[in-house]
């Protein structure tokens, strides 16, 4: 993610969150300089499905891992396990939140 991207993800979500295009979206903000990014569905019975979401460091903006439960088989990945992966997940989440709210 570019430091233009975060500066606009983070000026416009928070931890509360947001109802666009069928899905929620939310930033959480987490000890130790690191952030999450989440695209959250909700699920037949009102459970919370993450697709996905994903962690990384707010200072080099390097994800660090995914959790996604609507893939099969669920994604639960470590950037030291997948790199490729995970990056191409991150970048993918980052896209979805800039043109949800047509910020890129």
């Amino acid at each position: 993610m570019k430091e233009e991207q975060w500066q606009k993800i983070k000026a416009n979500y928070n931890e509360k969150r947001e109802f666009l295009d069928g899905v929620f979206y939310r930033l959480r903000l987490l000890p130790n300089d690191t952030a999450e990014l989440a695209i959250i569905h909700s699920g037949p019975c009102g459970e919370t499905i993450h697709a996905p979401k994903v962690t990384f460091d707010v200072v080099t903006r390097q994800p660090l891992r995914v959790f996604d439960s609507l893939a099969t088989p669920t994604i639960n990945v470590t950037y030291a396990e997948a790199p490729d992966q995970v990056n191409e997940l991150f970048e993918l989440t980052v896209t979805k939140f800039l043109n949800a709210k047509n910020l890129g």
